[in-house]
């Protein structure tokens, strides 16, 4: 006879190793004796099958949704879920792309990251509300190689001609630090009313190379973006600024102490070790290793190089 006071329920073990009831009882069962509930799904007519497999076949960078639509429009009844159980049983779902294709294009594209300063600068504008005076504006220019501040001016205008003077800053510093720039930098913007404008192209047609990014892609000026981030939560949302004179001092006290005290993990040094500050690179003229986020560069350019051998030899 079982003594009813021994006998522990399966629920309680499982709450005691904080372990869900269904995924108690799933595991318990052999896989061999699980059954799917509902009844089995109905076979695919072959005619509808042979039609998806010829759809994946011709245009295998689709996934089965928009496979399922093309061959509707084409006056088949594929349903979705058709598509999916046909791609999945035949292996089309997940379609490699061309490796060598793939790796040519991410290697050429590390090609046009700078490889030294003064390649590429970007300048943007973000908002500081000072009391008592409203929102002004603080106009900023980065070097993208050391991510050394050339220019972060208050200004309460963001017209062309103000862009205009904070560039020229910019400049300056630039030539001041390193000498005359032996050619004309990248000029990377957004498509903002200030960078479009006949002035502001006027001025710099002969000094800079200037690219605007793509129209609502902010993330094609991430540098920038993520540096009015840094100012925001290291300067701006610090202090209450008594007046835009106020504000100007505090705003050069930051972009010294981001240039020369501030580490930045962008600049990893070529042997391992702590990261350096834009002074380091910009100034001192320290190498850089590829950050890690930029992993796919290094490596890409390797495989590149090494598939190149293989075809040549």
């Amino acid at each position: 006879m079982v003594n009813q006071d021994s006998i522990v329920r399966i629920t309680s073990v499982s709450d005691a190793l904080n372990i869900a009831h269904s995924s108690w009882y799933h595991k318990s069962i052999p896989a061999s004796e699980r059954k799917c509930p509902g009844p089995a799904a109905k076979p695919i007519p072959e005619h509808i099958v042979q039609v998806v497999i010829h759809t994946a076949e011709l245009y295998p960078w689709y996934g089965y949704k928009k496979l399922a639509v093309i061959c509707r429009r084409a006056g088949y009844k594929v349903k979705n879920r058709h598509a999916y159980r046909v791609m999945d049983e035949y292996g089309l779902l997940h379609r490699r792309r061309c490796p060598m294709a793939e790796i040519y294009q991410t290697a050429k594209l590390y090609e046009l990251l700078p490889k030294g300063p003064n390649e590429l600068w970007q300048m943007d504008i973000t908002y500081v509300h000072i009391p008592g005076y409203g929102w002004w504006y603080a106009i900023t220019v980065i070097d993208y190689y050391s991510r050394y501040l050339l220019a972060c001016s208050l200004t309460n205008s963001y017209c062309a001609l103000e862009a205009i003077g904070v560039l020229d800053i910019a400049r300056r510093e630039a030539e001041r630090l390193c000498g005359p720039l032996e050619k004309p930098p990248f000029l990377l913007t957004d498509n903002g009313p200030t960078f479009i404008a006949k002035r502001f192209y006027k001025h710099i047609e002969d000094l800079y190379s200037h690219v605007c990014i793509q129209y609502r892609t902010p993330t094609q000026l991430g540098l920038l973006e993520r540096f009015h981030r840094t100012l925001k939560e290291e300067e701006v949302y610090w202090r209450l600024y008594d007046n835009p004179a106020h504000a100007r001092v505090c705003l050069e006290e930051f972009r010294l102490r981001y240039n020369t005290i501030r580490p930045h993990w962008a600049l990893i040094p070529l042997q391992d070790g702590d990261p350096m500050t834009p002074h380091d690179v910009y100034i001192e003229g320290k190498a850089i290793g590829i950050p890690k986020w930029q992993g796919w560069a290094k490596s890409a350019e390797a495989k590149l190089d090494k598939m190149m051998i293989e075809e040549a030899a």
